[in-house]
């Protein structure tokens, strides 16, 4: 940030001369200063008046208009909410106390205030007549007209922000933080657009993308509450993650203008419950102008979450030179677990219940055990599980397992990962649970397609399952994953931005443009 001096106008260096003065006889009790303001892409301009406010009085007490206030005073919506623009502020660690609203006397009141500061791209006058005489001589106030930095337009900044929204907001704030990020993000960065967030997922978003645009969202409110606040940005597209689909669907079709929600997941196992299983039950399967795109009043649902072309997460692996030829451990030999997330995990048999931890710790003898949790899964449940049977447990981060690398077979329950490390001739083996998951029969490959290549073991025979695979290498695996995820090649992020792109309506003029972002 740099530290250019701005020397104030004639008329800002009376009101800071005048300031002095009374600071000078105030100093028996605090004086308290405001400002006000929108703050939208907290920028240098806002951080430079900040400060010098901040030395002018004892205590700064900073103002953030409501997304009303905004709306109907500029004629423009703030690309960032009222509660995401106060967190900015909050954050700069300059102002003692921030607070949304836009009742300037009540806040003058409430808090005491003396010194009034303000930008001096007002000219003195015009200023006064905004605060009214009347309300100045009653309340004892001293408006102070700071140096202006020019050259940072919010404006500009808002206009550059595509009519685009990424619903990471969820009821569940582990989803928001890991599951719904790792669908959105490659996409995100190529296309850009407002984040819609609660405080879990703000602080991702904002490691992340800084600069982002953000709707921040209460973290009480439910996801059908919360999708209104789309209705104030008048966007053209909606995306989120799958399991997001059945709950805003009836929101959005009832908005008043059209707009489109685009599903994406990575989660490919099909079994009930599933992303593959949702997809066939939904009528709005189905790529960009093909059949299965619907409609639900003003909202076209456009759903990719098994489009065979929109598996996202093997992008970055291949892009920085990654392989799905995997060498052998050597010294030790290493086995990989991938158990998948979800409930009645003791009902289904999943591979981080209990059953399984007897044959695992056998294994544990002969075999390095690692790991990989999937980001759902409670940490408690998965330390007490790799505590129970001897492995080293890797640290989820929110991102798809992809791969550990020089493993010398993979075990997997039934799960979008287990597709996933199929792409790799590490050898694998499906974990059987204490009941049969429901296998498709119209998602390719079949069950007898797949365990003619893939051996699957119960408990018993786990441990001499696992060990007689040590040394193979098996290449088939990947032709099964294709069949299942579709087209891997590192350019699914792109194929998926040119759709949503072609999402969007064409450039209009300025003055034909709702007013939104710009």
């Amino acid at each position: 940030m740099s530290n250019h001096l701005f020397h104030p106008s004639a008329a800002a260096r009376a009101h800071l001369s005048a300031c002095m003065s009374l600071l000078g006889r105030r100093r028996s009790s605090p004086v308290v200063g405001l400002t006000l303001g929108v703050f939208d892409f907290c920028h240098e301009g806002h951080v430079s008046l900040l400060r010098r406010a901040a030395g002018l009085c004892d205590r700064l007490v900073v103002g953030v208009h409501t997304d009303d206030e905004v709306r109907r005073y500029k004629g423009v919506q703030p690309a960032n909410s009222e509660l995401e623009r106060a967190a900015a502020v909050r954050a700069l660690g300059i102002a003692h106390t921030v607070v949304v609203g836009s009742d300037r006397a009540r806040m003058c009141r409430d808090f005491g205030v003396k010194l009034v500061f303000h930008g001096d791209d007002w000219e003195p006058a015009a200023y006064r007549r905004r605060w009214g005489e009347e309300l100045i001589a009653r309340l004892g106030l001293e408006l102070v007209l700071l140096p202006h930095t020019p050259g940072i337009d919010s404006t500009r900044l808002r206009a550059a922000v595509p009519a685009v929204g990424w619903w990471l907001y969820s009821g569940r704030a582990d989803w928001s933080r890991t599951h719904i990020f790792d669908h959105l993000r490659d996409l995100y960065a190529r296309i850009g657009g407002v984040w819609f967030v609660g405080e879990g997922g703000r602080e991702l978003v904002r490691r992340h993308f800084p600069d982002a645009p953000c709707a921040l969202l209460p973290e009480d409110q439910a996801a059908t509450a919360a999708a209104a606040s789309i209705a104030h940005y008048a966007l053209d597209v909606i995306v989120t993650a799958h399991f997001n689909y059945d709950a805003m669907v009836p929101v959005l079709g009832g908005s008043p203008r059209p707009i489109a929600l685009v599903a994406l997941t990575h989660g490919r196992s099909g079994k009930p419950g599933t992303s593959a299983d949702a997809a066939r039950r939904r009528a709005a399967t189905g790529e960009v102008g093909g059949p299965g795109v619907a409609a639900a009043g003003n909202l076209t649902v456009h759903d990719w979450s098994f489009a065979p072309d929109a598996y996202l997460h093997c992008d970055g692996f291949l892009q920085a030179g990654g392989s799905f030829t995997n060498p052998p451990p050597a010294g030790r030999p290493r086995v990989l677990l991938l158990p998948t997330w979800g409930p009645r995990a003791e009902a289904r048999g999943l591979l981080m219940s209990r059953r399984w931890r007897e044959p695992l710790r056998r294994l544990s003898r002969d075999a390095e055990l690692v790991l990989a949790p999937h980001p759902l899964s409670p940490p408690r449940d998965v330390e007490r599980c790799a505590r129970a049977i001897g492995a080293r447990a890797l640290d989820p981060d929110g991102r798809s397992f992809v791969h550990v690398a020089e493993a010398q077979a993979v075990i997997g329950d039934l799960s979008g990962v287990f597709w996933e490390a199929l792409l790799f001739d590490t050898p694998a083996v499906l974990a059987r649970g204490v009941r049969d998951e429901a296998w498709p029969p119209d998602l390719a490959p079949s069950r007898a397609e797949t365990l003619a290549v893939v051996p699957e073991a119960g408990p018993p025979e786990l441990a001499d399952t696992v060990l007689a695979l040590f040394g193979e290498r098996r290449p088939r695996q990947k032709v099964l994953a294709e069949a299942r995820l579709g087209v891997i090649d590192g350019c699914a992020v792109a194929r998926l931005e040119r759709k949503i792109r072609e999402l969007l309506p064409p450039p209009r003029g300025e003055g034909n443009r709702p007013a939104r972002l710009t």
